[in-house]
């Protein structure tokens, strides 16, 4: 009985490292989603042993995972001619540190109930974690697909159409809160257009669902603010307004007329964002002068 067991840690061993494989490979996961995949290996593969009430099975099934380790180690030196452990810095420590976790996992998890597969009430739960993990990941690498093909396609400046449509809609929905005329007006809207450009409104929503949960400052409103505090739309306008007003009042200029890359300076924004910024500002200039 004891050999089967110890034949069939061999085998999903072999299992693991191949699923690991086509994982790491696919997915590009980093070192604890590496961790993370393994533990749900393990506890997927003691779930159904215990549901066959295989508990001799269940006891050291983190073995699997040494032998993992060790199948891992044969391949690299003696498949690929590498030197196992002069690989990138952090990898051995990974591999140990993947062990250790699921060792603890099988000692204190596993091994300490009767079934391993959740009941009805526990699965309901579970489904809902799952579903905002979902959630989130999905809009978050939507936005980072979007960044990517914003990023190799023409440059907000050059999308004359979109800049002007965009306005038509800003305007219709926040120009009756503005305060500014003339020039600094029109900056203040290709800011607007520009920030929205990088986040729409559906991913600003999402981060505001995402506050609720962990609490965590980040940028609020459409301008994008650094704040540790819920921002809404026209808050984020109005706090950015006054910080150009201010910088007029200072530099004791025309409050209807601007030095876009000095104001934009002053509001933090780096030099490759400002010019962006500033074809935007003339292409709304260029229509509203029309």
């Amino acid at each position: 009985m004891e050999a089967l067991i110890f034949i069939s840690y061999l085998f999903f061993a072999v299992l693991l490292f191949l699923f690991l494989n086509v994982i790491s490979k696919k997915l590009e996961i980093n070192k604890l989603e590496y961790i993370l995949f393994t533990n749900i290996f393990i506890i997927f593969i003691a779930a159904l042993a215990s549901s066959f009430h295989l508990l001799t099975f269940c006891n050291d099934v983190f073995l699997i995972v040494v032998f993992e380790f060790l199948i891992r180690m044969i391949y690299t030196t003696y498949l690929l001619d590498k030197d196992f452990f002069a690989k990138e810095e952090g990898i051995i420590p990974l591999y140990v540190g993947n062990v250790v976790v699921c060792y603890f996992v099988n000692q204190f998890i596993i091994r300490q109930v009767e079934t391993v597969f959740l009941d009805a009430e526990q699965l309901k739960f579970l489904l809902w974690v799952f579903i905002i993990l979902f959630l989130y990941h999905f809009f978050h690498k939507s936005e980072k697909l979007s960044i990517s093909i914003k990023s190799h396609t023409a440059s907000l400046g050059e999308k004359k159409q979109y800049i002007v449509s965009q306005y038509t809609k800003m305007k219709q929905r926040y120009g009756k809160n503005l305060h500014v005329v003339g020039d600094v007006r029109i900056l203040l809207y290709a800011l607007m257009i520009y920030e929205n450009y990088k986040k729409p409104a559906i991913f600003r929503q999402f981060e505001y669902f995402k506050y609720q949960f962990d609490h965590i400052p980040k940028k609020q409103g459409i301008m994008q603010i650094n704040s540790k505090k819920i921002m809404s739309d026209i808050e984020s306008i109005e706090y950015v307004e006054k910080k150009m007003e201010k910088y007029q009042d200072n530099k004791k200029v025309k409050k209807t007329t601007v030095n876009v890359l000095d104001i934009l300076k002053s509001l933090g924004k780096k030099k490759d964002e400002a010019l962006e910024i500033e074809k935007v500002y003339y292409v709304l200039k260029e229509f509203i002068e029309l």
